[in-house]
Order: structure tokens, then C-alpha cells, then sequence
């Protein structure tokens, strides 16, 4: 949140940034929601298509992240096969 957040030009927009700032910015989700509101809102929906793209990039990683999670902590003892909680 400290970084995207300055770094997503949402109140200028991504061009009056450093390059290397904007395009880090723009792909993190507070950028690319920004840029994605703003081609809906004010140009019809053109240029969101790479907003969406990262959006949508970052919601399937939270998806996988969430069903992966909890099997990770879980372990089995070589003797007994039971799940233990991983310390």
C-alpha cells in the first residue's frame, strides 16, 4: 500500500511519473483499478484492456493463494501418516 499507492498516478494519471515509476505503478492493483476507472469513465472503456489484464492476474493469484495456503502448513509424519500442524 506505501508503494503502490504513490506510485499508481491516480490523481494525475501514470504519464507524469518517472517511466520506470509509472510502469511498476501501473502494475499494481491501486494502478491498474485507476487506469481501468478511468478509460470506463471518461473514454468508453478503451486502453483498460492491460488494466484489466493485470487486475485480473492478480485476482487469480489470490485465488490460488487461498486454496494452496492452507495445504501447505499441513505435513504428514513419515511413521504414522497423520497431518501435523507445521511449527
Amino acid at each position: 500500500m506505501f508503494v503502490g499507492t504513490p506510485f499508481a498516478g491516480i490523481a494525475t494519471g501514470s504519464q507524469w511519473l518517472p517511466a520506470g515509476v509509472a510502469m511498476v505503478g501501473q502494475l499494481l492493483p491501486p494502478g491498474a483499478a485507476g487506469t481501468l476507472v478511468r478509460s470506463a469513465a471518461y473514454f468508453g472503456g478503451a486502453g483498460g484492456g492491460t488494466s484489466l489484464v493485470v487486475l485480473s492476474a492478480w485476482a487469480l493469484a489470490g485465488l490460488i493463494l487461498w486454496f494452496v495456503g492452507p495445504r501447505l502448513r499441513r505435513t504428514t509424519t513419515p511413521d504414522t501418516g497423520t497431518p501435523v500442524e507445521a511449527a
